[in-house]
């Protein structure tokens, strides 16, 4: 019935432009991004002298920055305004945004790249609690979950497709400009897409405004916490961003140090876990029928359990590989038949956390009350980014404890069993009125 359900919806103009205007925009940050950390890390770019292991994660925070910074306003926005009106305000500004990047690109001028990964950021911040929000009023109930299996499945393929071009082309002749052009027509459509999105009622219009973007912060964070049948789902979505944050920090340490591969073997794992999680996602939205879909959160966790521990035991005993050492590629890793137990590990995992966080994203829209939906979901986005960035410092707590990093594996595999045996005590709280006798 799902499966019915997502094709029909891929047709509509309720669903399709939205779609469209979010795999877009995701390109467009994807590829901007690795474009610039290919060029610091390949190309020499610097800033003020910096190094590269510096300057890479000072980009990294200029795009998630401002997550933290305008969420809460741009949630209090999303309640105000027409929330179609505001996607394609905020597409219409990514356009010229896209043509500082590229005149950024096209100078090769980090004192102008690093400023615009911050726009682009700030661009995402307003746009996603209006996407978020607007589903709710554009679809139906049981539709949230096969819509949102579908964001979140097309979403991965563009992240793939913009990690795997803005590597590519930026170390290419012409290719900061190729990129640069490439980034203003991706704007052009997408606002393009989102121009086509039909309206939406304001849900709260005598809401005021305000741009204290702190004390809005920690008011929107006490609307959750008085929420707490929208905070749970939010909280589960948090934590599939803390361990895909996590795995992304601790992929390229690891397969250097523990499996002696090269950045061949990373770019593979990337691509693996990016495609996995797609996989899931889609396959909870085609087979999860009308329901919550609850079930499949919980059969997530369990996955994750079981494949994230496999990493840790199948590598525990593996010798450390000394700094500067030489290292295989991804021929000669695929061509070992030992390291496809670590794949398949890897690639299951990820579907499972496909498959875990596409039931909470939906239930946290249909639960969220209409005014105040816009504000319940920001909170979400912050909750997201705060742990994005702990689980990038996972790499370093495990140093600071001069722990085995296969540690991190264990430790992702003990809070998914905590997950999926929150989630299965509360599926089992719902159901138990249902069973019983009358």
């Amino acid at each position: 019935m799902s499966a019915k359900i997502a094709a029909q919806l891929i047709t509509q103009r309720r669903f399709l432009p939205l779609l469209l205007a979010q795999c877009l925009g995701s390109l467009n940050d994807n590829l901007f991004r690795y474009a610039l950390v290919t060029m610091v890390t390949y190309s020499g770019l610097s800033l003020f002298g910096l190094e590269r292991d510096i300057l890479v994660p000072i980009a990294a925070s200029m795009i998630t920055l401002p997550i933290f910074l305008f969420s809460a306003i741009a949630g209090r926005l999303a309640d105000k305004y027409d929330r179609t009106c505001i996607m394609r305000v905020t597409k219409q500004i990514e356009i010229w945004i896209m043509l500082l990047a590229a005149l950024a690109l096209f100078l090769r001028q980090p004192l102008l790249l690093l400023p615009t990964l911050f726009l682009m950021g700030t661009q995402s911040a307003f746009f996603t609690p209006a996407k978020n929000s607007a589903l709710p009023s554009l679809l139906a109930p049981h539709e949230l979950v096969p819509a949102n299996a579908l964001l979140s499945g097309f979403l991965n393929v563009s992240i793939l497709m913009g990690v795997a071009l803005g590597t590519w082309l930026a170390v290419r002749p012409l290719g900061p400009e190729i990129i640069g052009a490439g980034l203003v027509i991706i704007a052009i459509l997408g606002w393009l897409s989102a121009r086509q999105l039909p309206r939406v009622e304001a849900a709260n219009r005598d809401l005021p405004v305000t741009f204290n973007f702190i004390a809005e912060t920690f008011r929107v964070l006490g609307y959750a916490l008085k929420a707490p049948e929208v905070l749970r789902p939010l909280l589960g979505a948090a934590w599939f961003w803390m361990l895909a944050a996590s795995i992304i920090t601790l992929m390229p340490v690891f397969t250097a140090s523990v499996l002696g591969a090269d950045a061949t073997v990373v770019l593979l794992f990337s691509a693996l876990f990016t495609m996995g999680a797609a996989v899931g996602a889609l396959l909870c939205g085609a087979l999860s029928g009308k329901g919550d879909a609850l079930s499949f959160s919980i059969a997530g966790a369990i996955g994750l359990v079981v494949f994230t521990s496999d990493v840790a035991l199948a590598t525990w005993s593996n010798p450390i590989v000394p700094h500067g050492a030489p290292l295989i590629g991804a021929n000669a890793f695929l061509a070992d038949p030992t390291n496809w137990r670590l794949l398949a590990d890897l690639g299951f995992a990820a579907v499972s956390a496909g498959l875990f966080v596409v039931p909470l994203q939906a239930m946290a829209q249909r639960r969220a009350v209409p005014e105040m939906r816009g504000r319940l979901l920001a909170a979400g986005g912050i909750m997201n980014a705060a742990t994005a960035t702990l689980g990038q410092f996972t790499l370093a707590f495990i140093a600071l404890g001069r722990l085995p990093i296969q540690t991190a594996f264990l430790l992702i595999a003990a809070g998914s069993l905590l997950a999926a045996a929150v989630t299965g005590w509360r599926l089992a709280l719902r159901r138990r009125p249902a069973s019983a006798p009358s």
